[in-house]
């Protein structure tokens, strides 16, 4: 009787888990087609998008800016991160009441 006995890695072919509630600069400078916000979000995390109960309130470097037709107006040459805040991180970073569905921070140079 012959035993024969391997074993295979694929562990250099991993990448990194990316964090599902951050964009970082360095993704999005992988997106060439994408022109603004929504083009990032769309194509980087389509579930920020999908309607819940409450969608997500848009702010840009601290101020609201409104619903999420609002990320189109952003330029993706101008954007450092994107994050989806939690209501209740929105709720400590901006006030009760901000982001009652969650908040897309965007922040930009």
């Amino acid at each position: 009787m012959i035993l024969i006995s391997a074993c295979a890695s694929n562990s250099g072919d991993r990448r990194p888990s990316r964090p599902r509630n951050i964009i970082s600069q360095e993704e999005i400078q992988g997106m060439a087609t994408a022109l603004n916000a929504y083009d990032i979000v769309s194509f980087g995390r389509p579930a920020w998008l999908r309607a819940r109960d409450k969608t997500p309130s848009v702010y840009l470097n601290g101020v609201q800016l409104g619903g999420l037709d609002q990320l189109s107006n952003i330029s993706s040459a101008s954007i450092l991160e994107l994050r989806l805040l939690t209501p209740s991180e929105a709720a400590l970073l901006y006030g009760t009441g901000a982001g009652m569905g969650g908040v897309i921070d965007v922040k930009i140079r």
